[in-house]
């Protein structure tokens, strides 16, 4: 049973934010800042690929109505919406977390640099895609 699973069962305690039939969103328990939510599915799909496309489109109109209530909540400089899949899929239960960003919050992608690519590489990457 996934951590999300156990969630909607009530078996681990959560701080509910939306909850239908499908999708449950709740405040991530090691928020990168406070307003810190997780969009999921209630069943246990895995990946972006094996959410059903109607669970999908009820995550994403939650995800713009939490945009909104962050945004009047906590007056962020910017609100932060991913996706991880694989390997980088903590939870093995599809989430999109949602996330206010401020200047000077210490979140990163683990790059200090830039490392811009030019337009010709770019599009040679991307052939047959």
């Amino acid at each position: 049973m996934t951590v999300v699973e156990q969630i909607v069962a009530r078996n681990i305690e959560a701080v509910i934010v939306y909850e239908s039939e499908q999708v449950i969103a709740f405040a991530d328990h090691d928020p990168i800042n406070f307003g810190h939510i997780l969009i999921c599915p209630k069943s246990p799909y895995e990946t972006l690929l094996q959410v059903p496309e109607s669970i999908l489109a009820e995550i994403h109109r939650v995800a713009r109505d939490l945009y909104v209530r962050i945004e009047r909540k906590f007056s962020p400089d910017g609100i932060t919406l991913v996706q991880n899949n694989g390997h980088f899929n903590e939870l093995s239960h599809y989430h999109l977390h949602i996330f206010p960003r401020y200047r000077r919050d210490s979140f990163a992608f683990g790059r200090d640099e830039l490392n811009i690519k030019p337009q010709e590489v770019l599009r040679t990457s991307l052939e047959g895609l």
